[in-house]
């Protein structure tokens, strides 16, 4: 009873936070942890029915760092939710939501809406900027030592980056799916990556490597892949936003490393 207790106030203080307090890195990873910080509704969609993951995740990790909840505020109408999406989108303003206390109820009413704007975004990078070209060039399969490397790399990255980081899951095929990286702790022979699957909107997924591991693999899945860090530019634009917002430095974007997916490269 005490622990569903505390369960229940850590939830509360998570969602009393301000922005400004959210903001901060290992703050944001608690507060996606909760299931009410997240996009209601699965990956589904998109380009020949092949799901919008990639901006799914991208819209997510967005949605922690820039969006203010006022609830006690009259509702913002459906016709403002196109231009508010579109903000979030570019992730260059603070976005403010009024009439709702957290993102889950927010995209549960606006899924039409959402889902729109993702499979738009998703036609902008695929078509305008050759996205789809790096979705089907990583390798979903990899020599153990390879795979060792790719995972050391990986964790590097990690560490060095602002959390939560989102990864491309190269799959067998022209497949892939992507991932936002929670938390990654190494063990004693491997590393256990906590993750938000879009496939899984609401749960908190383990998964594991082992050395001599050639892939990753969730047990309940039927795929496995080869991990890929992408879209840290995203960073860029967030980090300028809450500055201003904040009246702080973030963080050094100097410091932001850059993955393998980018715009631009």
């Amino acid at each position: 009873m005490k622990y569903l207790f505390f369960l229940f106030f850590l939830s509360g203080q998570l969602m009393a936070q301000t922005l400004c307090e959210r903001s901060q890195d290992l703050q944001v990873v608690d507060y996606l942890q909760q299931s009410y910080s997240r996009i209601s509704f699965k990956n589904r969609g998109g380009l020949m029915n092949g799901g919008v993951c990639w901006w799914h995740n991208r819209l997510q990790r967005a949605s922690a760092f820039l969006v203010e909840f006022r609830p006690e505020l009259t509702p913002i109408s459906a016709k403002e939710v196109p231009q508010l999406l579109k903000e979030l989108k570019l992730m260059k303003k603070i976005v403010q939501i009024n009439g709702f206390v957290d993102f889950y109820s927010f995209s549960q009413k606006y899924q039409p809406e959402i889902q729109s704007l993702l499979e738009a975004w998703q036609r902008e990078d695929g078509f305008l900027n050759q996205q789809w070209i790096r979705g089907v060039s990583g390798k979903y399969e990899l020599e153990p030592m390879a795979m060792k490397e790719r995972m050391d790399t990986l964790y590097e990255q990690f560490k060095k980056s602002v959390h939560p980081v989102w990864i491309m899951a190269q799959i067998k095929g022209i497949e892939s799916h992507s991932f936002l990286l929670l938390k990654m702790q190494q063990t004693a022979s491997g590393y256990d990556l906590l993750v938000i699957d879009s496939n899984f909107p609401l749960e908190n997924k383990v998964i594991s490597y082992e050395m001599g591991d050639k892939f990753l693999k969730h047990p309940k899945d039927k795929y496995s892949f080869v991990p890929y860090l992408g879209f840290q530019k995203d960073y860029l634009s967030i980090n300028v936003t809450l500055d201003t917002f904040c009246q702080r430095n973030s963080w050094d974007i100097r410091d932001i490393v850059l993955g393998e997916i980018e715009l631009g490269l």
